[in-house]
């Protein structure tokens, strides 16, 4: 008899409560997002078409449209981007949430879809609606697209492969299409990437013995097998002190692969000054791994350094849910810990243009959360609360005290289900 998790339940997909292929207009809010230039920009509605995305942002006072397929009135509460996780090991995450394998056992294929279908839920009360999932293997991206051709697949999810077996067979010789309406992709390979331990002394061999690859050699060749193909490869570090050799080694690749590579480097340990202003000049993204408890110590922008540099924040391989409204607590100043988490983590994992920003023509995901997280105390900061997440302008959650939303247009009402 196969070794199994325990029994699953039948698939079932994610209460959706919004109307699929509808013009919806969700009105008197506290909206607030990023502009362009990095500023805050606030407004009091937005109009979603009927494909998912903002057609339109109002300010006060500006003119609503007459009609309407469904609108819907924000009762003045914030209505801010989507939250991106930059870096979570997504699958590992889930299957940690449901009963343990057998030991040597391996998750069935049913148990994969049961512990994305149940893992979901819980970041999407927490206003994360896309998710960087570092270690993709073939049969992660299996249970995603088996979730994509279902209707269950939520969350946006946006893969980097384990190993360059894994990023071959999933995508082929250049990174996936958009999926499943922006809601998956490959996009490139997990590097991870530690100094080897100090070798023993050396002894005369009694005889010849073939000499280990370096590892600053493996790390390029790695570094050059995506980058040949235009997969984005995204190194993962422990240890602060290689942090160097990972920067010779892009810095010399960026003579042959040129154009906009955004080479990604995802750490813990902060970066000396010297090292962040290496990365800002070239052009590199920074992944900040959380560490959030009592010895956190708090995260400043690197706007102030003599570079912009492009930072994102990431749960990292802790095991635990994700806490991204912490990071603001965290953060100085607090626009910095929103960047962090929506428009510079789109660019960062190559999704600008599509999600991150509440703007014409990008995917409506956002959430309505009970207060302002960039003028909120920190006491409020831990209590803020998600109140409603939608991803492509359609509702998939719903805090359980939250009334269903009631579209005033002569349209049929929104189902509650």
């Amino acid at each position: 008899m196969k070794p199994a998790f325990a029994a699953v339940a039948s698939l079932a997909a994610i209460t959706i409560t919004a109307p699929a292929a509808a013009d919806t207009l969700i009105d008197n809010v506290a909206g607030l997002t990023l502009a362009a230039d990095g500023r805050v920009q606030r407004f009091s509605g937005i109009l979603v078409d009927d494909n998912g995305r903002i057609q339109q942002i109002f300010q006060a006072g500006d003119r609503r449209p007459l009609r309407a397929d469904y609108r819907l009135d924000g009762k003045g509460r914030v209505l801010m981007p989507g939250l991106i996780d930059s870096h979570l090991e997504l699958m590992r995450l889930a299957l940690s949430r449901i009963a343990p394998a057998a030991p040597g056992a391996r998750p069935r294929p049913e148990d994969r879809d049961q512990a994305l279908i149940d893992i979901q839920k819980p970041l999407l009360e927490r206003g994360i609606t896309t998710v960087i999932d570092m270690g993709t293997t073939i049969e992660d991206w299996q249970a995603y697209r088996r979730a994509g051709d279902a209707g269950t697949l939520s969350l946006r999810i946006i893969g980097y492969a384990d190993s360059v077996d894994d990023m071959v067979l999933i995508a082929g010789p250049r990174p996936t299409p958009w999926l499943y309406e922006d809601r998956l992709r490959l996009a490139g390979l997990r590097i991870s990437f530690t100094l080897p331990p100090p070798a023993p002394p050396v002894r005369r061999p009694a005889r010849a013995t073939p000499r280990p690859v370096e590892p600053s050699i493996q790390l390029k060749n790695l570094l050059s097998r995506a980058g040949i193909d235009l997969f984005h490869p995204a190194v993962s570090l422990r240890d602060a002190a290689a942090l160097p050799g990972v920067l010779d080694a892009i810095e010399e690749l960026a003579l042959t692969y040129k154009g906009d590579r955004r080479w990604r480097i995802d750490m813990q340990p902060r970066p000396t000054p010297p090292e962040l202003s290496r990365m800002g000049m070239g052009g590199m993204a920074l992944t900040t791994l959380a560490t959030i408890g009592e010895d956190a110590q708090p995260v400043q922008s690197f706007a102030l350094t003599s570079v912009k540099l492009r930072q994102a924040f990431g749960s990292g391989t802790q095991g635990a849910l994700p806490s991204p409204f912490a990071r603001f607590a965290m953060s100085s100043p607090r626009e910095h810990a929103l960047a962090a988490q929506t428009v510079d983590a789109a660019w960062a994992a190559f999704a600008d243009g599509r999600i991150g920003r509440l703007t014409i023509g990008q995917r409506a995901d956002f959430i309505l959360v009970d207060r302002d997280p960039l003028i909120a105390s920190s006491a409020e900061l831990a209590a803020i609360r998600v109140l409603q997440t939608w991803v492509g302008g359609r509702m998939v959650y719903r805090a359980p005290d939250e009334a269903a939303p009631r579209p005033t247009a002569a349209q049929p009402q929104v189902p509650d289900r």
